[in-house]
Protein backbone atom coordinates (compact mmCIF):
# COMPACT_ATOMS: atom_id res chain seq x y z
CA UNK A 1 0.00 0.00 0.00
CA UNK A 2 2.86 2.35 0.88
CA UNK A 3 4.29 1.88 -2.63
CA UNK A 4 0.95 2.83 -4.19
CA UNK A 5 0.70 5.92 -2.00
CA UNK A 6 4.20 6.96 -2.98
CA UNK A 7 3.37 6.62 -6.69
CA UNK A 8 0.18 8.67 -6.22
CA UNK A 9 2.15 11.32 -4.33
CA UNK A 10 4.73 11.49 -7.11
CA UNK A 11 2.02 11.81 -9.76
CA UNK A 12 0.33 14.62 -7.82
CA UNK A 13 3.66 16.38 -7.33
CA UNK A 14 4.33 16.08 -11.04
CA UNK A 15 0.95 17.58 -11.87
CA UNK A 16 1.59 20.49 -9.50
CA UNK A 17 4.97 21.15 -11.09
CA UNK A 18 3.55 21.00 -14.61
CA UNK A 19 0.71 23.29 -13.61
CA UNK A 20 3.11 25.80 -12.08
CA UNK A 21 5.25 25.77 -15.23
CA UNK A 22 2.21 26.29 -17.47
CA UNK A 23 0.87 29.17 -15.37
CA UNK A 24 4.33 30.72 -15.18
CA UNK A 25 4.65 30.57 -18.96
CA UNK A 26 1.20 32.13 -19.39
CA UNK A 27 2.08 34.96 -17.01
CA UNK A 28 5.26 35.58 -19.00
CA UNK A 29 3.29 35.70 -22.25
CA UNK A 30 0.69 38.03 -20.71
CA UNK A 31 3.43 40.40 -19.57
CA UNK A 32 5.03 40.35 -23.03
CA UNK A 33 1.80 41.23 -24.87
CA UNK A 34 1.33 44.58 -26.56
CA UNK A 35 -1.42 46.46 -24.74
CA UNK A 36 -3.06 49.68 -25.84
CA UNK A 37 -0.89 52.77 -25.30
CA UNK A 38 -1.82 54.96 -22.35
CA UNK A 39 -0.60 58.17 -23.99
CA UNK A 40 -1.55 60.61 -25.25
CA UNK A 41 -4.07 60.81 -22.42
CA UNK A 42 -7.66 61.45 -23.47
CA UNK A 43 -9.12 64.75 -22.29
CA UNK A 44 -12.09 63.32 -20.40
CA UNK A 45 -14.12 65.94 -18.56
CA UNK A 46 -16.02 69.19 -19.01
CA UNK A 47 -19.52 70.57 -18.60
CA UNK A 48 -22.68 68.88 -19.82
CA UNK A 49 -26.30 70.04 -19.84
CA UNK A 50 -27.60 73.33 -18.55
CA UNK A 51 -28.75 74.80 -15.30
CA UNK A 52 -27.59 77.00 -12.48
CA UNK A 53 -25.16 75.38 -10.05
CA UNK A 54 -23.48 72.36 -11.62
CA UNK A 55 -23.47 68.88 -10.14
CA UNK A 56 -19.74 68.28 -9.64
CA UNK A 57 -19.20 64.67 -10.68
CA UNK A 58 -15.76 63.21 -9.89
CA UNK A 59 -14.55 59.86 -11.24
CA UNK A 60 -11.56 58.05 -9.69
CA UNK A 61 -9.88 54.95 -11.01
CA UNK A 62 -7.43 53.41 -13.46
CA UNK A 63 -6.98 53.19 -17.25
CA UNK A 64 -10.66 52.40 -17.72
CA UNK A 65 -11.63 55.68 -16.03
CA UNK A 66 -9.07 57.36 -18.29
CA UNK A 67 -10.85 55.89 -21.32
CA UNK A 68 -8.16 53.55 -22.64
CA UNK A 69 -9.84 51.46 -25.35
CA UNK A 70 -12.78 53.82 -25.85
CA UNK A 71 -11.20 55.45 -28.90
CA UNK A 72 -12.28 58.95 -27.89
CA UNK A 73 -13.16 60.93 -24.78
CA UNK A 74 -16.80 61.02 -25.90
CA UNK A 75 -17.02 57.22 -25.60
CA UNK A 76 -15.25 56.89 -22.26
CA UNK A 77 -17.61 55.68 -19.55
CA UNK A 78 -17.24 58.80 -17.33
CA UNK A 79 -18.41 60.93 -20.29
CA UNK A 80 -21.32 58.59 -21.00
CA UNK A 81 -22.37 58.83 -17.35
CA UNK A 82 -22.07 62.62 -17.29
CA UNK A 83 -24.23 62.92 -20.41
CA UNK A 84 -26.93 60.70 -18.92
CA UNK A 85 -26.92 62.63 -15.67
CA UNK A 86 -27.23 65.86 -17.65
CA UNK A 87 -30.08 64.45 -19.74
CA UNK A 88 -32.18 64.46 -16.58
CA UNK A 89 -32.15 68.25 -16.58
CA UNK A 90 -28.95 68.84 -14.67
CA UNK A 91 -25.83 70.78 -15.46
CA UNK A 92 -22.99 68.35 -14.80
CA UNK A 93 -19.32 69.19 -14.40
CA UNK A 94 -17.25 66.04 -14.97
CA UNK A 95 -13.84 65.89 -13.29
CA UNK A 96 -12.08 62.69 -14.32
CA UNK A 97 -9.06 61.86 -12.16
CA UNK A 98 -8.47 58.30 -13.41
CA UNK A 99 -4.85 57.36 -14.16
CA UNK A 100 -3.64 54.32 -16.12
CA UNK A 101 -2.01 51.73 -13.91
CA UNK A 102 -3.47 53.08 -10.68
CA UNK A 103 -3.97 50.63 -7.83
CA UNK A 104 -6.15 51.21 -4.80
CA UNK A 105 -3.16 52.68 -2.95
CA UNK A 106 -2.58 55.13 -5.81
CA UNK A 107 -6.21 56.22 -5.77
CA UNK A 108 -5.78 56.99 -2.07
CA UNK A 109 -2.47 58.84 -2.30
CA UNK A 110 -2.80 60.63 -5.66
CA UNK A 111 -6.46 60.97 -6.63
CA UNK A 112 -8.36 61.43 -3.39
CA UNK A 113 -6.58 64.69 -2.47
CA UNK A 114 -7.57 66.13 -5.87
CA UNK A 115 -11.13 64.89 -5.39
CA UNK A 116 -11.35 66.70 -2.06
CA UNK A 117 -10.16 69.92 -3.69
CA UNK A 118 -12.90 69.57 -6.35
CA UNK A 119 -15.64 69.75 -3.68
CA UNK A 120 -17.69 66.99 -5.37
CA UNK A 121 -21.39 66.37 -5.16
CA UNK A 122 -21.14 62.87 -6.64
CA UNK A 123 -18.14 60.52 -6.74
CA UNK A 124 -17.75 57.24 -8.58
CA UNK A 125 -14.74 55.09 -7.70
CA UNK A 126 -13.89 52.15 -9.96
CA UNK A 127 -10.76 50.40 -8.74
CA UNK A 128 -8.99 47.13 -8.09
CA UNK A 129 -8.17 45.73 -11.53
CA UNK A 130 -4.47 46.52 -11.23
CA UNK A 131 -4.46 45.06 -7.73
CA UNK A 132 -5.69 41.82 -9.30
CA UNK A 133 -2.80 41.66 -11.75
CA UNK A 134 -0.20 42.87 -9.22
CA UNK A 135 -1.34 40.49 -6.47
CA UNK A 136 -1.83 43.23 -3.86
CA UNK A 137 -2.65 41.76 -0.46
CA UNK A 138 -6.32 41.77 0.49
CA UNK A 139 -5.51 43.38 3.84
CA UNK A 140 -3.84 46.31 2.06
CA UNK A 141 -6.78 46.61 -0.35
CA UNK A 142 -9.27 46.70 2.52
CA UNK A 143 -7.23 49.18 4.54
CA UNK A 144 -6.73 51.56 1.60
CA UNK A 145 -10.34 51.23 0.45
CA UNK A 146 -11.53 52.14 3.93
CA UNK A 147 -9.23 55.17 3.99
CA UNK A 148 -10.48 56.29 0.56
CA UNK A 149 -14.11 56.13 1.62
CA UNK A 150 -13.40 57.72 4.98
CA UNK A 151 -11.80 60.74 3.31
CA UNK A 152 -14.47 61.04 0.62
CA UNK A 153 -17.19 60.97 3.29
CA UNK A 154 -15.82 64.27 4.65
CA UNK A 155 -16.96 66.01 1.44
CA UNK A 156 -20.63 65.20 2.03
CA UNK A 157 -20.79 63.89 -1.56
CA UNK A 158 -22.79 60.90 -2.70
CA UNK A 159 -20.25 58.11 -3.23
CA UNK A 160 -20.65 54.98 -5.36
CA UNK A 161 -17.97 52.27 -5.60
CA UNK A 162 -17.21 49.36 -7.92
CA UNK A 163 -14.51 46.75 -7.62
CA UNK A 164 -12.76 45.26 -10.65
CA UNK A 165 -14.79 44.03 -13.64
CA UNK A 166 -14.75 40.44 -14.83
CA UNK A 167 -11.01 39.83 -15.24
CA UNK A 168 -11.37 36.79 -17.52
CA UNK A 169 -9.95 38.76 -20.43
CA UNK A 170 -9.11 37.01 -23.72
CA UNK A 171 -5.57 38.38 -23.33
CA UNK A 172 -5.00 35.64 -20.74
CA UNK A 173 -4.74 31.99 -21.73
CA UNK A 174 -6.36 29.25 -19.68
CA UNK A 175 -5.95 28.38 -16.86
CA UNK A 176 -4.56 31.86 -16.10
CA UNK A 177 -7.80 33.41 -17.39
CA UNK A 178 -9.90 31.54 -14.84
CA UNK A 179 -7.41 32.31 -12.07
CA UNK A 180 -7.61 36.02 -12.95
CA UNK A 181 -11.40 35.81 -12.87
CA UNK A 182 -11.33 34.19 -9.42
CA UNK A 183 -8.84 36.74 -8.12
CA UNK A 184 -10.98 39.57 -9.53
CA UNK A 185 -14.01 38.29 -7.64
CA UNK A 186 -12.01 38.11 -4.41
CA UNK A 187 -10.68 41.67 -4.81
CA UNK A 188 -14.15 42.96 -5.71
CA UNK A 189 -15.61 41.30 -2.61
CA UNK A 190 -12.94 42.96 -0.45
CA UNK A 191 -13.60 46.45 -1.85
CA UNK A 192 -17.37 46.13 -1.89
CA UNK A 193 -17.37 44.61 1.59
CA UNK A 194 -15.62 47.68 2.99
CA UNK A 195 -18.06 49.93 1.13
CA UNK A 196 -21.08 48.08 2.46
CA UNK A 197 -19.75 48.31 6.03
CA UNK A 198 -19.62 52.08 5.58
CA UNK A 199 -23.06 52.25 4.00
CA UNK A 200 -21.63 53.24 0.61
CA UNK A 201 -23.54 52.15 -2.49
CA UNK A 202 -21.78 49.60 -4.72
CA UNK A 203 -22.02 48.45 -8.34
CA UNK A 204 -21.38 44.75 -8.93
CA UNK A 205 -19.73 45.44 -12.26
CA UNK A 206 -18.34 41.95 -12.84
CA UNK A 207 -21.63 40.21 -12.08
CA UNK A 208 -23.74 42.55 -14.21
CA UNK A 209 -21.51 42.99 -17.27
CA UNK A 210 -19.21 39.96 -17.12
CA UNK A 211 -21.60 37.50 -18.82
CA UNK A 212 -22.10 39.88 -21.74
CA UNK A 213 -18.34 40.36 -22.17
CA UNK A 214 -17.90 36.57 -22.09
CA UNK A 215 -20.69 36.03 -24.62
CA UNK A 216 -19.24 38.43 -27.21
CA UNK A 217 -15.60 39.14 -26.29
CA UNK A 218 -14.65 40.50 -29.73
CA UNK A 219 -17.32 43.18 -29.51
CA UNK A 220 -16.86 44.25 -25.93
CA UNK A 221 -13.06 44.08 -25.64
CA UNK A 222 -10.71 46.45 -27.43
CA UNK A 223 -8.00 45.31 -29.81
CA UNK A 224 -5.61 44.37 -27.00
CA UNK A 225 -8.16 41.83 -25.68
CA UNK A 226 -7.83 43.37 -22.21
CA UNK A 227 -9.41 46.82 -21.99
CA UNK A 228 -13.09 47.33 -22.84
CA UNK A 229 -14.03 48.67 -26.27
CA UNK A 230 -16.40 51.59 -26.80
CA UNK A 231 -19.28 49.07 -26.75
CA UNK A 232 -17.86 47.58 -23.56
CA UNK A 233 -17.77 50.95 -21.86
CA UNK A 234 -21.35 51.56 -22.95
CA UNK A 235 -22.31 48.36 -21.11
CA UNK A 236 -20.51 49.64 -18.04
CA UNK A 237 -22.41 52.93 -18.24
CA UNK A 238 -25.67 50.97 -18.50
CA UNK A 239 -24.78 49.17 -15.27
CA UNK A 240 -23.48 52.17 -13.33
CA UNK A 241 -25.92 54.93 -14.26
CA UNK A 242 -29.07 53.57 -12.55
CA UNK A 243 -27.08 53.07 -9.34
CA UNK A 244 -25.82 56.66 -9.46
CA UNK A 245 -29.35 57.96 -9.94
CA UNK A 246 -30.72 55.87 -7.08
CA UNK A 247 -27.90 56.99 -4.79
CA UNK A 248 -28.54 60.63 -5.64
CA UNK A 249 -32.25 60.21 -5.02
CA UNK A 250 -31.70 58.83 -1.54
CA UNK A 251 -28.94 61.20 -0.35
Amino acid sequence: MSGVLKRIALILLGLVIVGAVVIGAEIFLALRRDYLPTSPVLDVGGDFGSGARPLRFVVLGDSTAAGVGAGSAAKAYPTLLARRLAADGRRVRLIDLGVSGARVADVLSDQVPKALEARPDLVFVGMGANDVTHATSLDAIREDSDAILSRLETTGATVVVAGPPDMRAPAFLEPLRSIAGWRGRVVAAAIEGVAEERGVTTVELARVTGPLFAKDPDRYHSTDDFHPSADGYALWADAIYPVLEEALATR
